[in-house]
């Protein structure tokens, strides 16, 4: 299937801490991985999500009447209503570390990146604060936290994909993993 994702985006601007940045760029490296981190400018979860997926060719708006049956968000607005679960503060770091790094097609182990998927979550968690309001689309790649099926609303036209999105503490973050089997 050819579909317009195959190139990878533009680099992101990854944040004022040169160790962070680093570490995310590293794990965001994968064409299966978009990472942002830059400032809270007052845009809500879907919004902020839509405008760092739009330019890398992951959202099908620009198919207006193809056949291929895309199941993601359309605008902003669908986009947040597909950001529906809030993250609890104590799954944060193994939330946002399995985005990260999970494989969403083949269930193949971790390697040891484990440790620095989660050390970078948590200088996430840090740089955004206590109070930061963190979002997820569902449980394609924290398997661990839902109960019964794993399921997601998708964010992407890639067949599977798993995004996590926190805002605060005047900075923004939003990681979105992909996967096509």
């Amino acid at each position: 299937m050819d579909l317009s994702f195959g190139l990878r985006p533009e680099p992101y601007d990854l944040g004022p801490d040169p160790d962070l940045a680093t570490w995310l760029a590293e794990l965001g490296a994968s064409r299966h991985r978009v990472v942002h981190l830059g400032p809270d400018d007052g845009r809500s979860h879907g919004q902020l999500c839509w405008d760092v997926l739009e330019p890398t060719g992951l959202l099908a708006v620009h198919c207006r009447d193809c056949r291929h049956g895309h199941g993601g968000p359309r605008d902003p607005a669908r986009m947040d209503a597909a950001l529906k679960i809030g993250i609890p503060s104590g799954e944060i770091v193994p939330w946002t570390a399995a985005t990260l790094l999970r494989d969403l097609v083949y269930r193949t182990g971790e390697g040891g990146l484990r440790p620095v998927a989660e050390a970078v979550a948590r200088g996430l968690v840090d740089l955004l604060g206590p109070g930061a309001d963190w979002r997820a689309n569902g449980y394609a790649a924290y398997r661990e936290g839902a109960t019964g099926n794993v399921h997601w609303a998708p964010v992407s036209e890639a067949t599977f994909d798993a995004a996590v999105v926190g805002i605060g503490n005047g900075h923004a973050v939003v990681v979105v993993a992909t996967g096509e089997d």
